[in-house]
């Protein structure tokens, strides 16, 4: 009786599917992440202090680069974010939002600006699937054509988070 049960439970748990990324750990949803999308190819996944998870991306030759953060609290807000990645890593580095957009659940933001004389550009995007806190960040030179496709790129990771 019990393994009818036990067959019965099996059933019922395959019907529903997997559960929503909301219920998932940073751990879980670094697993749906993409190997590759617009042009950036998955590098390291590197544990983040209070159980988040870093993922890295890039492009064959390192042009363009990005990374997704998941962490399990609902994280920074939006302005903030974009704050701290527009006032970049020093006097130097300058970048202003030149245009605003939502891809699923991700909010995000196109910066440009410049790294020293460098002119670049740059994607910043935050989200909060359930209880875990979405980072995403992609830059490169600004030249035409881009390095990679940065709405790509994110428009694969909001498929992921679905």
């Amino acid at each position: 009786m019990r393994s009818i049960a036990l067959v019965f439970l099996l059933a019922a748990c395959a019907a529903e599917g997997p559960p929503p990324p909301s219920a998932l750990t940073p751990q879980g949803v670094t697993a749906r992440l993409p190997a590759e999308a617009g042009g950036l190819r998955r590098g390291a996944d590197t544990p983040l202090e209070g159980g988040g998870r870093e993922v890295s991306y890039a492009t064959a030759g390192r042009t363009a680069a990005g990374f997704v953060q998941l962490v399990p609290a609902p994280g920074e807000a939006h302005e903030r974010w974009l704050a701290q990645a527009a006032e970049g890593g020093g006097p130097h580095r300058r970048l202003r939002e030149v245009a605003a957009f939502s891809e699923g659940l991700l909010r995000c933001a196109e910066l440009e600006g410049s790294y020293g004389r460098q002119a670049v550009r740059s994607l910043v995007c935050t989200g909060h699937p359930g209880a875990t806190a979405v980072h995403l960040r992609v830059s490169m030179p600004r030249r035409e054509p881009p390095a990679a496709d940065a709405r790509a790129f994110a428009r694969a990771v909001a498929e992921a988070l679905r």
